[in-house]
């Protein structure tokens, strides 16, 4: 006997095997953890995120002004005073990747080859979430290089595996310091090495609560507003126009950047996106497009020269108003004038002085590494 698609037996066996998958669905997600849900959850909506653009919220009709959903961090205001960091000095040594992490070295009198190592890391590496690195110090050269990135012949005399100890999620714990500890250990054995480490378990819980601290300080995106003139709107095609003849390039997730051309600091100087949901230009439908408003940003720890940076990013914000007949504004929707252009460097420039005194400086490796553009 068989079946027709649509039939009552089809769509009552149908219904079966919908039955059973729920309650498998429903027995695993019981049996993990609070810290397992977490994590699956987490990665879900990345996934989601970057195939589908969703980001775990209800989208927001086009129309109403937001900032854009990869600009995170606190905004500068012009009626704010300037942003004062709460991290102490700190005069701890020096690793060879900065103060940002805590490093299990793992040295040795043979040479290790990459593949031997790097197996072993990547067999046991996805239970850690914070960022974290195994390096190599090449055999001969004495210079540091990520495995990750090496050729499969590399050999190196000195490994170190270092975990980030604070991002923008929060500090790293205790549990997370094991973990890192219990992958190192299984590569001393596989590998015959001693392992040696750069700051006690205490030393690093109580530094990665300072660089929470330092995160929630600078972690700061200036902004600056495009809006049409009442009753206007801006058309793509123009928008595309004044975006090339400002030297911005279309690019990652669907905006205009510019390109930062010196070798430290982020990929870009800032950015160029919509205004309105969802932020993006479709490439295929931007001669259609109408909006009434653009926003650049900048994420001021990123930038090598955040005061140039935002300087440039003004200028090209009022060329942009010029072409495209519009108004600056700030992030509160009000009128954003000389004197409040002004205020913002100010309190960009006091940013950038308060980073380099805790020795992380805005556009250095570790700067751009704890603010992740």
């Amino acid at each position: 006997m068989t079946w027709s698609l649509g039939s009552p037996r089809g769509s009552e066996m149908d219904l079966q095997g919908a039955l059973i998958l729920l309650g498998l669905l429903v027995i695993f997600a019981v049996g993990l953890n609070a810290y397992d849900r977490g994590r699956v959850k987490h990665r879900l909506l990345g996934l989601l995120e970057s195939r589908f653009g969703f980001d775990g919220k209800s989208a927001e009709k086009t129309g109403k002004g937001t900032s854009p959903q990869w600009a995170k961090g606190r905004v500068l205001r012009p009626q704010s005073s300037a942003t004062e960091a709460v991290l102490e000095d700190d005069a701890s040594k020096e690793e060879p990747f900065g103060s940002i992490d805590f490093i299990v070295f793992l040295p040795g009198e043979k040479a290790v080859l990459r593949d031997a190592a790097l197996g072993i890391y990547k067999q046991n590496e996805y239970v850690i979430d914070k960022p974290h690195r195994l390096y190599g110090q090449r055999r001969g050269t004495h210079s540091w290089s990520n495995l990750t990135k090496d050729k499969d012949d590399t050999s190196y005399d000195l490994l170190a595996l270092a975990l980030q100890l604070a991002d923008r999620s929060g500090a790293v714990n205790e549990s997370e310091l094991n973990a890192i500890v219990q992958i190192a250990l299984k590569l001393a054995d596989a590998l015959n090495r001693p392992t040696r480490f750069n700051m006690s378990f205490e030393q690093a819980l109580e530094r990665a609560i300072a660089l929470d601290k330092f995160c929630a300080s600078f972690d700061v995106i200036a902004t600056i507003n495009v809006v049409a003139d009442s009753g206007a709107a801006f058309r793509g095609p123009a928008i595309e126009r004044g975006a090339q003849e400002a030297r911005l390039e279309f690019g990652r997730r669907n905006i205009f950047h510019r390109r930062n051309e010196r070798k430290e600091g982020s990929r870009h100087l800032y950015s160029l996106a919509n205004l309105y949901q969802p932020g993006s230009f479709d490439p295929l439908r931007l001669d259609v497009l109408q909006t009434q408003g653009l926003t650049l940003f900048m994420s001021v720890p990123c930038v090598p020269d955040p005061v140039a940076a935002f300087a440039d990013m003004a200028e090209t914000a009022k060329t942009l108003a010029r072409r495209l007949g519009g108004k600056l504004f700030d992030p509160d929707r009000k009128p954003l004038t000389e004197a409040g252009l002004t205020t913002i460097k100010g309190q960009i420039q006091d940013i950038a002085e308060r980073m380099a005194t805790q020795g992380i400086a805005p556009g250095t490796i570790n700067a751009v590494r704890l603010f992740p553009p």
